[in-house]
C-alpha cells in the first residue's frame, strides 16, 4: 500500500473519536446551558448593601437623639421660664398683700380721727362750760353742758350712730343690759326702763354697746 492510500484511511478512524469525546467547556450538556459561577462583583455589590443600611440605621438613631435633645432643652426652658413666671407672681402678690396691709392700716387710722373728732369738739364745749361756770353763777352750766351733749349727739348721728335705751322704753335683752331691777312706780308700766346709767349706742343695726338700765319689776 502507498503513502497516499495511508493518509486518506487516518481522518476516518480519527472521526469516532471526536464524535464520542466528553463536550468541550462552554458547550451545552444534554441540550441545556450550564450557568456560570457568581463574579466576585456580585458578592462586593451585597456586602456594600448591608454596610449602606447599617450606616443608614445609625443615622436615624443619631438625627433622633438629636431630636430629643433639642425637646429636652425647649423642656428646661419652658421650666425655667415658668418658674420665673411664677417668682414674679409670688413677688407681686407679695406687693400687694403689703400694700393691702398699709391701706388697711391709713383706713383704720382715717376711722380712729374720725371718730375722734366729735370727741375733740365735745372737749372744745366743756372747757368753755367750766369757764363759764367758774367766773359767774354754777347753775349757769346746765344748759352749756345740755348743749354739748346735743351737739355730740349730732356728731354721732352723721357716724349713722345713734343711742339706745330711753326711761319709759320696753326692756329689750338684745339691746339692754339690766343692771337691777325696782318696784313698779304708779304710772309706770312693768318690764319698761325706769333709770339709764350708761347709754347704749348703735350703728345701723349693730350694737356697738348696750344700754346699762334699771328695770321696773313686772306684776308677781
Amino acid at each position: 500500500m502507498s503513502d497516499r492510500d495511508d493518509t486518506h484511511a487516518r481522518p476516518d478512524q480519527d472521526a469516532p473519536e471526536a464524535a464520542h469525546g466528553e463536550p468541550t467547556h462552554g458547550e451545552a450538556t444534554h441540550g441545556e446551558a450550564t450557568p456560570p459561577p457568581p463574579s466576585h462583583d456580585a458578592q462586593g455589590e451585597g456586602e456594600d448593601g448591608s454596610e449602606a443600611g447599617g450606616q443608614d440605621e445609625a443615622t436615624i438613631l443619631r438625627d433622633e437623639l438629636a431630636t430629643l435633645r433639642r425637646q429636652l432643652e425647649e423642656a428646661e426652658g419652658q421650666r425655667k421660664e415658668a418658674e420665673a413666671r411664677a417668682l414674679r407672681a409670688f413677688a407681686e402678690l407679695d406687693t400687694v398683700r403689703r400694700r393691702a396691709a398699709g391701706d388697711q392700716d391709713r383706713a383704720r387710722d382715717a376711722g380712729l380721727d374720725a371718730a375722734v373728732l366729735p370727741v375733740m369738739t365735745v372737749y372744745d364745749d366743756l372747757r368753755r362750760a367750766l369757764a363759764a361756770a367758774e367766773d359767774s353763777d354754777p347753775a349757769s352750766i346746765v344748759p352749756g353742758v345740755r348743749a354739748v351733749m346735743e351737739t355730740l349727739e349730732r356728731n354721732l348721728e352723721k357716724l349713722d350712730i345713734r343711742r339706745v335705751g330711753e326711761v319709759g322704753d320696753a326692756f329689750d335683752p338684745d339691746q339692754h343690759e339690766a343692771l337691777t331691777s325696782t318696784p313698779l312706780q304708779e304710772g309706770a308700766e312693768p318690764g319698761t326702763i325706769a333709770d339709764v346709767f350708761e347709754a347704749g349706742f348703735m350703728r345701723g343695726d349693730r350694737l356697738i354697746r348696750p344700754a346699762r338700765v334699771v328695770v321696773y319689776q313686772n306684776d308677781a
